[in-house]
């Protein structure tokens, strides 16, 4: 990994060389590491700013290497704002601070409270920090703020504007964190089954049980794969959400058993409000 990564930077100093007078004339640059997080500093910054995304829509963050060319762009950048956790920080930024000492890396998530969960591996236990922190509006809402602060930070002429801005979000934010309180509760159920566990600080909020197929990154054993059939049994589940991102076999075939429906949902979208209320929408319907 650290050979992977002194490459990239040969490249980056290689290619900033020669697009340095470029960047000069064009919008000043805040990398950021997903979709969501561009939508927060958008609502925030207006067109102030070029926001460049590192993990590009189809990918996953667990695992996505950037190109030379997305490493030029956050060399240029006045800021990165880190979301926390991802495999993708973690397996590159985080190691990048000291190779860019002109870019602020600042991480959105301070001042979130992180779930854990415990896992078993032969004789030792692990903790795994679960890391979609964005899906959830009370955290989006410690994001934004986060990232309203660095803003203010290195553009304070533009204070007003900001403020105002972000003032705006809030709002819609907390319309949101409404709508959703007001179509969930009444529903009879709290339980769904999930392939990769997005929806963590979700189910949290709303007082939901989520049960993921995917375990540590791993696909479920035979054995785990019936105890959810029979838990799917017990609690009458029938809903099965996917992340955009994952092969669908293995909740296809967990649909089949238990008389249930997949449903594709993308918690990497851009269009952060839109997808969180269509996954209430659809659990809204699911759990009467």
């Amino acid at each position: 990994m650290k050979l992977k990564i002194l490459a990239f930077i040969v490249l980056t100093i290689f290619f900033a060389g020669c697009t340095q007078k470029k960047q000069v004339a064009e919008k000043p640059i805040i990398s950021v590491s997903i979709l969501p997080q561009k939508y927060f500093t958008e609502k925030i910054v207006g067109n102030h700013f070029h926001i460049n995304v590192l993990v590009p829509p189809g990918a996953s963050p667990a695992s996505y290497e950037p190109t030379p060319k997305q490493m030029v762009d956050l060399s240029n950048s006045l800021v990165y704002f880190k979301i926390g956790y991802i495999g993708f920080e973690l397996n590159w930024i985080n190691s990048m601070g000291a190779d860019f000492p002109e870019v602020k890396f600042i991480d959105t998530s301070e001042g979130i409270e992180f779930s854990e969960s415990e896992e078993t591996h032969g004789d030792h236990k692990h903790h795994r920090i679960e890391p979609h922190i964005w899906m959830s509006p009370k955290n989006a809402k410690v994001i934004s703020a986060n990232i309203l602060k660095s803003i203010l930070e290195m553009d304070p002429k533009n204070a007003d504007l900001y403020n105002s801005n972000y003032n705006i979000f809030i709002n819609e934010i907390d319309s949101v964190n409404q709508i959703i309180e007001n179509k969930l509760k009444n529903i009879g159920s709290k339980d769904f089954i999930i392939y990769h566990p997005a929806l963590t600080y979700f189910a949290k909020d709303y007082g939901l049980n989520q049960y993921a197929l995917e375990i540590d990154g791993k696909e479920p054993s035979a054995k785990q794969m019936q105890e959810l059939i029979n838990l799917a049994y017990e609690q009458n589940i029938k809903i099965i959400f996917v992340q955009k991102q994952f092969n669908q076999g293995e909740a296809k075939t967990l649909e089949k058993e238990i008389n249930g429906k997949v449903v594709s949902i993308d918690p990497l979208d851009y269009n952060w409000d839109t997808q969180i209320l269509r996954i209430t929408d659809i659990l809204g319907e699911a759990l009467k």
